[in-house]
């Protein structure tokens, strides 16, 4: 059976219309722009999904929430399997001008050794394989539940985008993650039969 996902990118979040070029914290609430942004999402949506989930993160599970109450869904438990990229501590909510050079030196040599992470961070490697799991569970999920919205965020869907397109390798994966763009809170559509 094919599930049909809607990978939808939250609405804008403080840190990201006060920062757009920071890692946004993990915190960071939906902006009244982005509340605007998920009930119109809602509109375009109503009658054509059944359930919807989201990440664990504030701006995630609050768009999700709006778009619940706006088209009619049901409002799954939120899930860590479709959180953001963990970005280390140490540069959360900075510009790049910003960042420490612990950081910089990581960025240099992450693609040589994926497995690396700085503390709080998540490796490549860690952030591929989770974006597996992520394909894995939407596809459970709309089977259980329907046509299913997952309410995530950019480089996530990126890095899903990627998978489904045929990029295996952490640092691909990555790369083309960070490549990928969605604007706040419009989707992207998968077929999802035959996921990795």
């Amino acid at each position: 059976m094919t599930a049909t996902i809607l990978w939808m990118r939250h609405g804008t979040c403080a840190d990201g219309y006060n920062r757009p070029d920071a890692h946004a914290r993990p915190a960071s609430p939906l902006t009244p722009l982005g509340a605007c942004e998920a009930i119109h999402a809602a509109g375009r949506i109503a009658g054509n999904a059944d359930a919807i989930v989201s990440s664990t993160l504030t701006r995630a599970r609050g768009t999700a929430r709006l778009v619940a109450d706006h088209a009619g869904l049901t409002l799954l438990p939120p899930d860590p399997v479709f959180d953001e990229w963990h970005a280390p501590v140490c540069v959360l909510g900075l510009m790049p001008a910003q960042y420490p050079d612990d950081y910089t030196n990581w960025r240099h040599r992450r693609t040589r050794n994926p497995d690396d992470a700085l503390p709080g961070g998540e490796s490549l490697t860690a952030f591929r394989d989770r974006a597996i799991s992520a394909i894995q569970s939407a596809e459970r999920l709309g089977r259980d539940h329907g046509r299913l919205v997952v309410v995530s965020h950019s480089l996530l869907i990126g890095a899903v985008t990627a998978l489904r397109s045929g990029t295996g390798d952490a640092a691909g994966v990555f790369e083309a993650a960070c490549a990928f763009t969605l604007t706040p809170a419009t989707f992207h559509v998968h077929d999802l039969e035959g996921s990795p």
